[in-house]
Parts: C-alpha cells; structure tokens; sequence
C-alpha cells in the first residue's frame, strides 16, 4: 500500500493585497465554516478591512463566493503537486496520477469547492458566478491534467481517462465525508487505476488497427 502525504495548510498571512487577504479570508471561512457560514460579514471581518474595501471588490455575496473558486484551485493544483513530487517513487505514472488526484479531492479546499456546486444547485446567481469561475480557470485545471496524463495526451481515450478519474476522486471525497474506509479506497484506486490501464491499451490497439486498415 502507497503511503499518502500529509498536505499542511497554506500559510500565507503578510504582504498581500487587499484583494488577495479578502480570497484567503474567503477560502479559511468556507473551509472552517462551510458556504453557509461564509458570509461578506464574517470575510470581512476575517480579512480585517472595511466594508468599503470588501464591496469595491466584491459587490455582492455570489461573486465573492465564486472569485474564490480560483484560490481553491490554486490549492488544489498544489495538493496534485505535493501529492505527486512524494509518489514519484512509483514507477507506475498511471498510479501516480491517479492517486495525486485522489489525494487532492481529500484536502479541505477540494471539499470546499465542491460545497459551493452543491449549494449553487438552488442557488442560481451562484451557480451563474460559478460557471464563469470555472472557465475561467479552466487553464489552469487542463494544465494540472496533462501533467498527470501527459504521457497519453495522444491516446482516443485521453479526455474520458481524465473526465471519469476526476467522477471517481469526486465520488470518494463525498462518500468519505460520511464514512472513511481506507481499505475500500485503496481497492477502488487500484481497480480505476487497473481499468484506465485497459482503456488506454484498447485506444492504442484502435488506433494501431485503423492505421494498419
């Protein structure tokens, strides 16, 4: 069995912008006291600035919300990173991949993120904000990705490799929010990692069949 790092948070507390301190502030209250208890009151109050600073910045509590969608990213990408610079190890690329992701989704701002699409399903200002948020930073997300799957960015079966990983690591983040079984999360990252395996082997047989046809 791989052994997992433990991700510290990120402690960046001086020499930021009022902007910058406001998207920390954000993102430590969303992950202490979930999308509920984020409001542009406690943000504020969080970031230490005025209520003129927090409003020139953020007009309303939806943008705010989603403007942090892209600090949650940037902690997300570093959770990949960490998770994969301590499994290089492994000689096996797939499993590292596969495993940096997971460990990602397991990281308070990762679970953050996905609170806030789960609120925004009745919350339709959020979701909008969201959905602008998330393409935006959707560079920054695709570049994450081919640093895990670049040695298959060729294969048919790239974009549904990385789309179903990500539905995978996704699915377990939620359902160990209730119940954490290490036993059943090492047996579903092995067989993911096992069935990515085939589907890259059978796009490769695909593709070396309609070349030789």
């Amino acid at each position: 069995m791989t052994k997992e790092p433990y991700l510290s948070k990120d402690g960046r507390t001086s020499g930021l912008s009022t902007r910058e301190r406001l998207m920390d502030a954000a993102v430590e209250c969303l992950i202490e006291l979930g999308v509920a208890g984020t409001t542009t009151l406690a943000v504020q109050r969080k970031a230490e600035v005025s209520r003129g600073a927090l409003l020139h910045h953020f007009p309303n509590h939806a943008t705010l919300l989603a403007a942090s969608v892209a600090e949650l990213v940037k902690r997300n990408e570093r959770a990949v990173l960490h998770s994969r610079a301590e499994l290089r190890a492994s000689s096996d690329k797939l499993e590292t991949a596969v495993r940096s992701l997971a460990f990602a989704a397991r990281q308070p701002s990762y679970l953050a993120e996905l609170e806030l699409w789960a609120v925004a399903r009745t919350d339709n200002a959020l979701k909008q904000a969201l959905i602008t948020a998330e393409r935006a930073a959707k560079r920054d997300l695709d570049r994450v990705y081919a640093s895990l799957f670049g040695d298959w960015a060729t294969s048919e079966a790239y974009d549904d490799v990385v789309s179903l990983t990500l539905h995978l690591v996704r699915g377990l983040a939620v359902s160990e929010n209730i119940r954490v079984s290490i036993q059943r999360r090492e047996r579903l990252i092995a067989a993911w990692t096992s069935a990515v395996r085939m589907m890259l082997r059978q796009a490769a047989r695909n593709k070396d069949s309609n070349q030789a046809g």
